[in-house]
């Protein structure tokens, strides 16, 4: 995959995201995110950041959408490198469960 059909893809699920805005605006059960700090394959001038930033709102206005970690890996090695800390947003999960 080239770096602009890569970026392409990445825009297209950002723009997917804020169509979720509503949904996850209303989502009354926890949730909790991971977040990739590096630049993906193809993006340039902190472009990742700034679509990053396009939660904050929608995590401003429902209190169980939290970010558990921002991690250093850029979203295509995330899995594979900060593992650790998607398991333990799975925990904090889990014991939020366990609470109710």
């Amino acid at each position: 995959m080239s770096a602009r059909q890569h970026a392409e893809i990445n825009i297209e699920a950002h723009l997917l995201h804020a169509a979720l805005e509503p949904l996850l605006e209303g989502l009354t059960v926890p949730l909790r995110y991971v977040v990739a700090s590096g630049e993906g394959l193809g993006s340039e001038n902190d472009q990742q950041e700034q679509m990053r930033r396009t939660l904050d709102p929608v995590r401003a206005r429902n209190p169980n959408l939290t970010i558990s970690a921002k991690v250093a890996s850029d979203h295509g090695t995330i899995v594979r490198k900060d593992f650790r800390a998607i398991a333990e947003a799975a925990r904090e999960l889990a014991a939020l469960t366990r609470e109710s």
